[in-house]
């Protein structure tokens, strides 16, 4: 939709019906409120909404306090949880749990910060996969149509990234070894299942890409893209909050990575620095069993 008015159609039959007129209506009497885009599950038809969705809105507003610190978001319901976060475009999003379990994600910024997002590419990391305007007094439709490429918008690995991603995986690997044998299992399994799986996931998103899958940000829908021998391994690949069992789980980490980044760089044609795999495998206690098991 574009234009000043906001609209009220059959897009409002969903659990959030009276989350978005209030919003709408709200958007009738407030002129700050310069446009209302629903993103995400909500407005795209891969992988379209269900009752487990939550709504995704970019609030445009010559009045983002008045939404990330004010009172704004309590005009459209009963709020049971709320907070702020740092978002695209140097926002801030405010996120929400409405009675009856209903989160709604609204990022907030401004016409200028909205606009830059637009022009710089920023926006298409979330509205690549469909958007649709509710008001739009800015004309911001327009700008959409130029500069939104709809589809999937994932940038692949340079050969520079690569290397680095690898370097940086062996690099902890010793360093997560290093924090169980001195005692810190905390530290340790933190390594192990959130910064480790972090890059362990950049390297799976980056195999499966090069296998034409619709690869999907941040893991989603992973057992949707993945291949079985991969979703496999990934059961071996997390650990219990015990020593031994840390050690299991890096060790099967390892394991994964180093297959799936070796099979990167043979299609990608990049160097593959096999040396600092090996020498981290050995660090860890792995010895000469990192080859073991996965087949790609």
């Amino acid at each position: 939709m574009t234009g000043g008015t906001a609209v009220n159609s059959n897009i409002l039959a969903d659990r959030y019906a009276d989350i978005k007129e209030r919003l709408l209506a709200l958007a009738d009497e407030d002129q700050s409120i310069r446009a209302v885009i629903a993103i995400g599950s909500s407005a795209r038809e891969d992988s379209p909404a269900d009752e487990f969705s939550d709504l995704d809105l970019f609030i445009i507003t010559a009045d983002p306090e008045g939404w990330l610190e004010g009172d704004k978001p309590r005009q459209l319901g009963k709020i049971c949880i709320s907070f702020t976060e740092p978002t695209l475009g140097g926002g801030r999003e405010r996120r929400c749990i409405y009675e009856g379990q209903r989160d709604v994600d609204m990022i907030i910024l401004t016409p200028e910060q909205f606009g830059a997002a637009l022009r710089e590419g920023i926006a298409g990391w979330v509205m690549n996969r469909g958007f649709r305007f509710l008001l739009d007094r800015e004309g911001y439709a327009a700008l959409a149509e130029k500069y939104i490429t709809p589809g999937v918008s994932r940038q692949p690995m340079s050969e520079g990234d690569f290397l680095n991603t690898v370097n940086d995986f062996c690099f902890h690997n010793i360093w997560a070894y290093k924090k169980l044998l001195r005692g810190e299992l905390w530290s340790a399994k933190m390594c192990i299942d959130a910064y480790l799986k972090r890059l362990l996931l950049a390297m799976a998103e980056e195999y499966h890409a090069l296998s034409g899958k619709d690869v999907w940000h941040d893991g989603r829908f992973l057992d949707r893209w993945a291949e079985p021998e991969v979703l496999d391994a990934l059961t071996r690949c997390f650990a219990h909050y015990d020593p031994e069992d840390c050690k299991r789980a890096l060790a099967e980490t390892h394991r994964l990575f180093a297959k799936l980044s070796e099979a990167v760089a043979a299609k990608r044609g990049f160097a593959y620095p096999g040396e600092a795999l090996e020498y981290a495998a050995g660090s860890i206690g792995m010895q000469d069993d990192n080859k073991k098991g996965l087949s790609l």
